[in-house]
């Protein structure tokens, strides 16, 4: 019998973002882009696409029931099961071309003041899955994107 060689890959559970974390083959390269709380792993067949997104209200964290509530539906065949304790939805659908592969499971998951955004990209929709349930939500100072703060991110970036 042939063994699926992702069931048994080593794998890591990287910290992508303060708040958020996501168990990844060891293989997989990354890539992180801070100035758009973008993270992204990936191999020569599959790929895993992170945004993070703090969402505040009078600089107050939006709760996450409410988050949820504001970001609608999402197209193809839902998926049924969240990350342990978190709030949140998926879809599978087949990928866009020119994906790395043919399937996509795409999900939010929410916080209390978090948004974030999932892609996971792969043939293996069993894989994709097991990937999706292994995010995990960590305790994390809330710190509210500001006009001020976006200013001085900029400033930062020019020097």
């Amino acid at each position: 019998m042939i063994q699926n060689p992702t069931a048994t890959e080593p794998t890591v559970q990287r910290r992508a973002f303060e708040a958020w974390s996501i168990e990844v083959p060891v293989a997989f390269a990354e890539v992180f882009v801070a100035d758009d709380c973008y993270w992204h792993a990936y191999d020569e067949h599959r790929s895993i696409s992170l945004t993070s997104i703090v969402i505040s209200e009078q600089r107050e964290p939006v709760s996450a029931p409410r988050i949820l509530e504001r970001a609608g539906t999402l197209d193809g065949a839902p998926v049924d099961q969240m990350p342990s304790g978190l709030l949140g939805r998926a879809a599978t659908c087949i990928a866009s071309q020119p994906a790395i592969a043919s399937r996509l499971l795409s999900g939010i998951l929410v916080t209390d003041g978090r948004l974030l955004l999932v892609t996971i990209t792969s043939d293996d929709l069993d894989w994709a899955r097991r990937v999706w349930l292994s995010i995990r939500s960590h305790p994390a100072p809330f710190q509210p994107f500001t006009r001020e703060r976006k200013r001085d991110a900029g400033r930062r970036r020019a020097h």
